[in-house]
């Protein structure tokens, strides 16, 4: 248990606590991923199955950053599954993915960034023979963000 040493009281609160889910709302640079990681270390360390561990962040980068640290904690042990630490986003598409043929969608869907749905709306104003200056594209995919945004289909 050395991992636990340096802790101040409400991180080590947050990485012993071993029942229920837990949420760790902090600043940036006070240790977050740290506690996250240490956490997890001590979950699987006293029994907790890695499989049912799910972390989530918003950043690639953290999501890396947690899963090699994870790693690293527990480099000289074998557990036989690894935790699901992953993105809000990401886990969203696994989720699609998982689940795509009972959505009516491919399971090998791409999803458009927001350069390819501008440049859809260019390709069908060009075949509806419209202008892009009289229809501007920005406006159009406000347009259609806010409508999505409203559940209008």
């Amino acid at each position: 248990m050395e991992y636990l040493k340096g802790l101040n009281e409400p991180q080590f609160e947050a990485v012993t606590t071993l029942q229920g889910p837990l949420m760790v709302l902090a600043g940036a640079g006070s240790g977050k991923t740290r506690v996250l990681t240490m956490r997890i270390a001590h979950l699987i360390t006293n029994g907790v199955d890695p499989f049912q561990i799910l972390a989530l962040t918003f950043t690639n980068k953290a999501a890396k950053e947690m899963r090699d640290r994870v790693t690293s904690l527990l480099s000289d042990r074998q557990y036989g599954s690894s935790p699901f630490v992953s993105t809000f986003h990401a886990l969203g598409v696994n989720i699609i993915r998982e689940n795509a043929h009972e959505l009516g969608l491919a399971k090998h869907f791409t999803i458009a960034d927001d350069t390819d749905t501008t440049g859809y709306i260019k390709e069908a104003l060009k075949e509806l023979d419209l202008d892009p200056k009289q229809f501007e594209p920005r406006k159009i995919k406000s347009i259609i963000s806010r409508s999505k945004g409203d559940f209008i289909s």
